[in-house]
């Protein structure tokens, strides 16, 4: 009795880069999966679907179900719902597979639960050979908003970044829940979110002899992403990153 690949999924999430990502993948039927012959293994990111080779009948699809570990990756997902897994079908034609290939998705009545389902795939399988499909999966965009405090001066703070890539724009002073000041400078564009980010900003306070660097590199940004809602402004993510200076 031997088995034989008909289906390698391949598993890509831009915010985890190079790191496995915290997804796992299942049969959305399991006894209909066992009685078409069918096996699943999961090494890492790839996902191997093999076949007995004594069945005569060959199955034209495969239903998939692809899971998160974590509440994380939904979070940092773009185009996720929460409390909904989003149903696509993958042609033998497509090579790649993106959440963004489905329907827009309807709001879900769950969308306050964590569901771990993240999509239901329903992929074609070719009458001879194995079948390669990679499934990718984008990560949100958001603004860096840095909260500065704790010392007894928060003026002249300016954020820079060495690269020249993001600027920075000061939203004033704000107050935190227990009544201390707070200033908040935050990016004037969205960036993509990154497990391990490539930005690199540092904290500078303007000085009689010209600024004075006083944190190399600031801490970056971590989930969660609060949405936030501005005049003029569509809505958008925004992580918080809060830096006490002594």
């Amino acid at each position: 009795m031997g088995y034989s690949e008909i289906l390698r999924l391949t598993l890509n999430h831009a915010y985890f880069g190079n790191d496995v990502p915290p997804l796992s993948v299942s049969p959305s039927d399991p006894r209909a999966f066992d009685l078409a012959g069918c096996l699943l293994r999961q090494r890492g990111a790839v996902t191997l679907i093999l076949l007995d080779d004594d069945l005569e009948e060959r199955p034209t699809h495969v239903a998939l179900t692809l899971s998160a570990q974590t509440p994380q990756v939904i979070e940092v997902t773009r185009d996720a719902v929460w409390g909904a897994a989003v149903p696509l079908t993958v042609s033998l034609q497509a090579d790649t597979v993106r959440l963004s290939d489905a329907p827009a998705p309807l709001a879900s009545e769950n969308a306050r639960c964590f569901e771990t389902s993240l999509a239901h795939l329903e992929i074609e399988i070719p009458t001879t050979g194995r079948r390669d499909v990679t499934f990718s999966l984008e990560a949100i965009d958001a603004l860096w908003a840095y909260h500065l405090t704790g010392a007894d001066g928060l003026e002249g703070l300016e954020i820079i970044d060495s690269a020249g890539d993001v600027t920075f724009e000061d939203l004033g002073l704000r107050e935190l829940p227990d009544g201390r000041p707070v200033r908040v400078i935050r990016s004037t564009q969205a960036l993509a979110a990154r497990a391990r980010p490539d930005q690199r900003f540092a904290l500078q306070k303007t000085g009689p002899f010209g600024p004075e660097t006083l944190i190399a590199v600031l801490p970056a940004a971590r989930s969660p992403f609060k949405p936030i809602t501005e005049a003029d402004a569509s809505m958008r993510l925004q992580s918080d990153i809060f830096v006490t200076l002594w």
